[in-house]
């Protein structure tokens, strides 16, 4: 688990999960990084030394790291939600609560998961590139400074959108069809849940077990605004400037001549990528313990 996750001020979760765990009966340690560089080497470490289902308790970006050490282990990934949107723990019905959340550890089934992947890097819920991964990245600064919540995120997200932003000039391979654009963002979701929220149709080829791929045309400041008010509203199906989209797979170039490597966010993490860039989904990627079906949305 990383025990910065989430917001401050919340009651010891470890000894929560703990309690729960050890009342199962089952076989559990939990191990704690103090920072999200340690997570990978931490679960890395888990996974060798102990085998059976490796979960992940912390927010999107925590779920993201051991999901990935889970994966290519050959293992179940379990989680337990402690960040700020828990996106993806909310498509598969897992309890927001600490204690409810470990209880569907040791209680609940295994059933395959659809995932992304971006040059080998998984996803659970969404990658970018351009102004929504800076924007995520000056998210994070402000999170650490003001604390945790919804309001700082989104407060923080309006000031960022105030800035000039560049665009880039970019060659996309939309399923082998090739499109070219000048884009201050492009984001690829793999998360329903996200898609119905922001009132976007797209939702629907992400239930299939397709990704979502939204282009953004390079724009003002007060398009941007009024984009990011569609979007609180969950009114962005019908946005002018805004390039959607459904694929299996998307093959991303540069055609400005710059820099062959690009930042990727992947979860909120940034991620730096050489180019091309190519993002696929993969239905029933990830082995993951849920609730019953009935009870999830993935």
């Amino acid at each position: 688990m990383n025990a910065s996750s989430g917001s401050r001020y919340k009651p010891n979760e470890r000894s929560v999960i703990e309690n729960v765990l050890r009342q199962s009966g089952r076989d559990a340690l939990v191990w704690t990084a103090r920072h999200p560089r340690e997570l990978p080497a931490l679960a890395q470490l888990a996974a060798e030394s102990r085998g059976g289902i490796l979960a992940g308790a912390g927010g999107d970006g925590t779920l993201n790291a051991v999901a990935s050490v889970a994966r290519a282990r050959g293992l179940p990934f379990g989680l337990i939600p402690l960040g700020t949107f828990n996106y993806f723990a909310r498509q598969l019905g897992i309890p927001p609560d600490p204690a409810a959340a470990a209880s569907n550890l040791v209680e609940s089934a295994i059933r395959p998961v659809a995932i992304g992947d971006i040059n080998g890097h998984l996803f659970l819920n969404n990658a970018s590139i351009g102004l929504y991964r800076r924007l995520l990245e000056r998210r994070e600064i402000d999170k650490r400074r003001f604390g945790r919540s919804r309001a700082v995120a989104f407060l923080s997200g309006i000031a960022f959108l105030l800035r000039e932003h560049r665009p880039y000039q970019l060659v996309l391979s939309i399923d082998k069809k090739e499109v070219k654009l000048s884009t201050l963002t492009v984001f690829f979701g793999r998360n329903a849940l996200q898609m119905e929220q922001l009132g976007l149709d797209e939702a629907l080829c992400v239930a299939r077990g397709e990704l979502a791929v939204l282009a953004l045309r390079d724009v003002g400041r007060v398009e941007l605004l009024r984009l990011a008010l569609r979007g609180a509203l969950a009114d962005l199906e019908t946005a002018e400037n805004l390039r959607q989209g459904c694929a299996s797979e998307v093959r991303v170039e540069r055609s400005d001549g710059e820099s062959r490597r690009l930042r990727v966010a992947i979860d909120g993490e940034s991620v730096l990528c050489c180019l091309p860039l190519v993002v696929r989904s993969i239905p029933g990627g990830l082995q993951v313990v849920t609730p019953p079906v009935a009870g999830a949305r993935a």
